[in-house]
């Protein structure tokens, strides 16, 4: 059954009013903290991580109905070593305990949606640290025409044989499940030089490894 656009449109600007609504909270809570003592702090720490992922979360809704109505989405340069800090930032607000090093060259510059790249390596790096990884490396290989190569290695189990075969999406209980799709079409929405995105995940003799292709 079809979805009425008005309902669709609706969802949208209120998920849109929600995000706006948890930015300026976690603004506010951001400001509070450095006030508060240090034994405080630690005590909300939970409360920090709960409300970064919810907004998280809403982020990728709004990006994915966008990305499911092919609306545009804003290319410009950018730095990926930046882009990967600021994913990193994110995810350390929830899994305090990762170990990520981030060994992307400084140099490295590429064209792409920043907010998108960046939402799609902080799902990367919270599918690792939610499937066993407790060590995450990210590097970056250069191409022609500011065409970049974002890979995503950890020390976790692997993906599963379905996953990497296409026949399901996820093999977890809980969530949607829809992290690894979710990156795809963020990869697939950019094009450049007649390539398009694409995103591939493998295993390896160490762990899993997830690699971004962006034209």
């Amino acid at each position: 059954m079809k979805v009425d656009s008005k309902f669709e449109l609706l969802a949208a600007a209120y998920v849109h009013d929600l995000k706006n609504q948890l930015q300026a909270l976690i603004a506010q809570q951001d400001s509070l903290i450095t006030e508060l003592p240090t034994e405080y702090r630690q005590q909300l720490a939970p409360m920090i991580r709960h409300t970064n992922k919810v907004k998280d979360d809403t982020l990728r809704l709004v990006s994915l109905f966008r990305l499911e109505h092919n609306q545009h989405f804003a290319m410009d340069e950018a730095w990926p070593k930046d882009t990967a800090n600021d994913a990193i930032e994110t995810c350390l607000l929830q899994f305090p305990d990762l170990e990520i090093h981030n060994n992307i060259d400084t140099e490295a510059q590429g064209y792409y949606n920043e907010q998108l790249i960046q939402l799609a390596l902080s799902t990367l790096i919270a599918n690792s640290a939610q499937a066993g990884a407790t060590k995450i490396e990210l590097r970056c290989q250069e191409g022609e025409n500011q065409s970049l190569k974002i890979i995503v290695q950890d020390d976790g189990p692997g993906f599963d044989k379905n996953i990497i075969e296409g026949l399901t999406d996820t093999t977890k209980a809980e969530g949607t499940g829809l992290g690894l799709s979710f990156v795809d079409m963020i990869c697939k929405t950019h094009k450049g030089s007649g390539k398009q995105g694409e995103f591939t995940i493998d295993n390896i003799e160490t762990g899993a490894i997830a690699t971004l292709f962006i034209p």
